[in-house]
């Protein structure tokens, strides 16, 4: 039995946070370690009621066949301690051996056999006893003060504070650096709070309050307290944590040791307001904390710049910042145990991929020196992040793929372009392909992300209040698998670009964007499927797929070497290797030469890998530009199930020179743009043009002009404007 993880489904479901994307985790296996990956999915996700109590049932029929595999025991721990049976928890923390470390501690405080104190540093926290929360009435032991000439500033930054600000302050004052002062930034609460701001300054002659004129959101504020502050280093703290009194001073030493380093940042351990420290799926006590941040003041304000002044996710921002500015020393975690208390409720997360996508692209710039670090925003920030409401109309909104691995960007881009030559506003809406989620979430194609933060292309975001006259998703995939999160773009209608109807992909857009949508395909064998499911409606028009042609041009003068050179762009698994070796003969008399784009053929083939007279080049060894560059011929032996209607990848190869050989069905889409042949006869097929220097250049040449003629960025701009129209027909079946 497998006992390692995570599982690439699990991990691909948890980024996606949609429930069908547990599908595929449920089917690929009854094997305990699977069932139990699928079990953390479940946890993890919490996005129904009852996905905590289905995931503990889920362990509990494992824990009954002596099945739980030693990376879930802890787990299965946590969820009967959160699903309210201490017994279960406690009964199942004795049996089970392997409960990592810091589950076991956590649980032993939240059943009564450790205090809290004995997960963090003396001097020991203790709760004392009154009113309120007991996160509240926390309190320590005496500790050491220690004076020094070096000022810290500790910067809180809040909005309507409660008694969860006194809190927090009152853990400043009793820090063990003596050289401090506090700075509360109020930002533009109304004057009802002032009361409780007033009690926050009377609490030590060190708290100054300053107050925002208007709400701007933690960043301003936090900026307005950088910009007021009087300390060598200026540190942060959340309006509702607490620190424990030597953070200070623990965070300070490497900042006083090393004048080299920038800062420093130390962990917290999240809590609920009754300090209940036990979550599902934390399997550690120390998480890092971005509030904990301590900089050299005057190297932030002259190299580094401030807080990007959004609403979320800039301390993220920051710290990336000062890592593309100073290099990868530029910050020092403070090792040890955790040095404040954070609060955590229900899980939330918050939208942030496009924002990070995109500050890290500029980062890519500032890195290299092409960009200063101190200049106002230069990347593009999602709507709901810069605080804007209301709608924003389109005429046209493409969902697809867009990271280097998805492609959408590969025609998306000249789409886009070929649409707002005809005027049409056009954005684009990132949705993840699930294949491509299965090592975690992946930035945006670096040329996209150029073009959105340029300002050239749109993005918006499914959070976005939004409305389109057409949602076209590049295909169902990218649907079937949506976040199960509410959408504000609603659309009058929704097109998918496929062949193949799914039933949960056209459940996800009308969900998603209100409207059950319209089939679309790429060609006529593709529209004869569809026209065989009498329970869709498909679309007048073909959207076919497009390049641009120009780009991929290549000098064709003649063959290039002595016998054919035929290969494929190959992207698949298993599946894709094994019909190759099937179907590619070996033969001296071909040179085969592949492009493993998504680097699965040494697994594909086991320990013997490809055959020998192969050459396969591996991801980023080539580019697909010279790859074409080096064949006569692309083969495209695809399934005999897939529609004979161009796909991008035998489109770019025609683009780029190459003769397409291709299955026979093809013949009524491609005509005499490309040649045809069985497996059994692509040898004979390729040797015959191949010596034929005239002939395999005006073949080429055919291939070239078909796909110029049939597949430009401005015929689908043209047709998606004519179905975006609201009187364009659809042909119901």
């Amino acid at each position: 039995m497998r006992d390692t993880g995570p599982h690439p489904l699990a991990v691909a479901a948890l980024t996606a946070r949609s429930t069908a994307a547990r599908e595929p985790l449920a089917r690929a296996g009854d094997d305990p370690w699977t069932v139990g990956e699928l079990a953390r999915v479940i946890a993890l996700q919490n996005l129904r009621p009852e996905d905590r109590g289905e995931a503990l049932a889920l362990l509990g029929g494992l824990h009954e066949r002596g099945q739980v595999a030693e990376v879930h025991q802890g787990l299965h721990c946590q969820l009967a301690y959160a699903a309210g049976d201490p017994d279960t928890a406690e009964a199942l923390l004795a049996e089970y051996r392997d409960v990592p470390e810091p589950v076991r501690a956590a649980l032993a405080v939240d059943l009564g056999h450790a205090s809290l104190a004995t997960l963090l540093p003396a001097p020991k926290v203790r709760v004392t006893d009154g009113p309120g929360m007991p996160f509240d009435r926390i309190t320590t032991g005496p500790a050491q003060r220690r004076g020094h000439e070096r000022r810290i500033t500790s910067i809180v930054t809040t909005w309507q504070p409660g008694p969860e600000l006194l809190t927090s302050v009152r853990s400043l004052t009793r820090q063990t650096w003596t050289n401090h002062e506090i700075l509360v930034v109020d930002d533009g609460s109304s004057t009802e709070f002032g009361p409780a701001l007033r009690a926050a300054a009377g609490l030590d002659p060190r708290v100054r309050v300053i107050r925002m004129v208007a709400p701007g959101g933690p960043f301003v504020a936090r900026n307005a307290g950088l910009d007021a502050a009087t300390g060598d280093f200026v540190t942060f703290q959340d309006a509702a944590g607490w620190s424990h009194p030597l953070r200070l001073e623990r965070q300070v030493a490497p900042l006083l040791a090393d004048e080299r380093l920038f800062s420093t940042t130390s962990a917290a351990l999240a809590v609920t307001p009754v300090l209940v420290v036990t979550r599902p799926g934390l399997s550690t006590l120390g998480e890092p904390n971005p509030w904990s941040l301590m900089v050299r003041r005057a190297v932030a304000l002259s190299r580094v710049g401030h807080f990007d002044p959004v609403r979320a996710g800039a301390d993220l921002e920051y710290a990336e910042r000062a890592h593309a500015v100073l290099g990868p020393a530029a910050t020092m975690p403070v090792n040890g145990l955790p040095l404040a208390l954070t609060r955590f409720g229900p899980d939330e997360t918050v939208a942030l991929r496009s924002y990070i996508s995109a500050f890290r692209r500029w980062h890519t710039h500032v890195r290299e020196g092409r960009e200063p670090a101190t200049r106002p925003r230069a990347f593009a920030v999602p709507r709901r992040l810069r605080g804007e409401t209301g709608a924003r109309a389109y005429d046209v909104v493409l969902a697809g793929d867009w990271t280097t691995a998805g492609g959408a960007g590969r025609a998306g881009i000249g789409q886009l372009r070929a649409l707002a030559a005809r005027r049409q506003r056009a954005a684009l809406l990132h949705l993840d392909s699930p294949a491509n989620l299965r090592e975690g979430p992946r930035d945006l194609d670096p040329v996209v992300q150029d073009l959105i933060n340029n300002g050239e292309l749109t993005e918006v975001g499914l959070a976005d209040d939004a409305r389109a006259r057409l949602v076209v998703a590049r295909s169902a995939q990218v649907l079937q698998y949506a976040p199960d999160r509410p959408s504000g773009i609603r659309a009058q209608r929704v097109l998918i670009e496929d062949a193949v109807a799914v039933p949960a992909a056209a459940t996800a857009a009308k969900r998603l964007f209100g409207q059950w949508p319209v089939w679309t395909p790429a060609g006529p064998d593709g529209r004869r499927l569809l026209s065989a499911d009498t329970s869709v409606t498909v679309a007048r028009l073909d959207l076919p797929s497009t390049l641009d042609a120009a780009q991929w041009r290549l000098d064709r003068r003649g063959p290039r070497a002595d016998r054919p050179v035929v290969g494929r762009h190959c992207r698949g698994g298993p599946a894709e290797w094994r019909r190759l070796r099937d179907e590619v003969p070996e033969t001296a008399r071909l040179d085969v030469r592949l492009l493993d784009a998504a680097g699965s053929a040494d697994r594909s083939f086991g320990r013997f890998g490809p055959p020998r007279s192969w050459l396969v080049y591996g991801p980023g060894d080539v580019s697909l530009r010279s790859f074409l560059g080096q064949i006569d011929f692309y083969l495209h032996l695809p399934p005999d199930d897939e529609p004979a209607d161009p796909v991008p990848d035998l489109l770019t190869a025609l683009a780029a020179g190459c003769v397409a050989v291709l299955p026979y069905r093809y013949a009524a889409t491609f005509g005499d743009a490309a040649v045809y042949c069985t497996p059994e006869e692509v040898p004979d097929t390729v040797r015959l043009l191949h010596a034929n220097r005239r002939a395999l250049r005006d073949q080429s040449d055919r291939g070239a002009a078909y796909v110029r003629r049939h597949h430009t960025h401005a015929l689908y701009a043209e047709r998606v404007a004519h179905l975006a129209h609201p009187t364009a027909a659809q042909e119901p079946n």
